[in-house]
């Protein structure tokens, strides 16, 4: 887990399937760390818990997930995540409806889980073993826009293979129904797969309270791609959650007039 900043309002991040730890450092250089409080999750298996042992599943996640909660003693807190991270976070805002007061999708997948084709779900347990696969993941996601990308040595391919097998076998999107958690969905304007005609057909149907940004330069990985834009979008959702949706809404009627 990395702590950072000393700030009244608390958000707890999620990395995707790639990540640990230090996957959102980039963004948070900009951060107001006077007025929020960010814990980064790390799954077991990776970076610092790659020792841990455990099941390796989502659910197990969330468990810690609440269990970090608790220990930071945090009554009220904002989660998000990107790509399965964002997944895992809305895991979490369904076991503490009451305790969850903002969710933020980056780049995410939607309360149905990950892609159960089969040819994709061999790809994404190839990754487990491949470096050059990760790489070429990266690739597609940044639209081919980039140069090689770096390897994630640090997690453990059994971890990362049995995260991404439970993704596909999770789908909640009844659950989240329930929710009137106000919610956050950034979307990269180069991204493939997150696309923001996925995002309204799913998350923005099957959630209350619900709005979407497209982040223009990014792709999958807009936490990287394009930092201080994807900062400045949650601090501003996570302090006015309410406002920013009926700005929204507002704005999407006056389009359509």
């Amino acid at each position: 887990m990395r702590l950072v900043g000393h700030g009244p309002k608390k958000i707890l991040l999620f990395p995707g399937l790639l990540g640990t730890r230090d996957a959102f450092d980039e963004m948070l250089r900009y951060a107001d760390l006077d007025a929020f409080q960010y814990a980064v999750v790390e799954y077991r298996g990776y970076g610092h818990a790659r020792s841990d042992i455990g099941l390796l599943t989502l659910r197990e996640a969330v468990i810690d997930a609440v269990r970090l909660v608790e220990y930071l003693g945090w009554a009220r807190v904002a989660v998000g995540g990107h790509s399965l991270g964002a997944l895992v976070a809305q895991m979490l805002a369904v076991a503490l409806p009451n305790r969850v007061n903002a969710i933020v999708s980056i780049a995410g997948l939607s309360a149905n889980g990950a892609s159960t084709d089969p040819e994709r779900m061999a790809f994404m347990q190839s990754l487990a073993c491949s470096r050059e696969r990760r790489e070429a993941l990266v690739r597609a996601g940044t639209a081919g826009r980039y140069a090689e990308a770096v390897a994630w040595d640090a997690i453990d391919g059994r971890a990362l293979a049995s995260y991404a097998l439970d993704a596909s076998r999770t789908d909640i999107h009844e659950e989240v129904r329930k929710l009137d958690t106000p919610v956050l969905v950034l979307i990269g304007e180069h991204d493939p797969n997150c696309t923001e005609a996925i995002a309204r057909a799913t998350t923005l149907r099957w959630y209350r309270h619900a709005m979407l940004e497209v982040l223009r330069g990014a792709g999958h990985y807009p936490t990287f791609e394009t930092p201080a834009a994807t900062l400045s979008a949650i601090e501003h959702f996570v302090a006015f959650p309410e406002e920013s949706i009926e700005q929204s809404k507002r704005e999407s009627s006056a389009g359509q007039a």
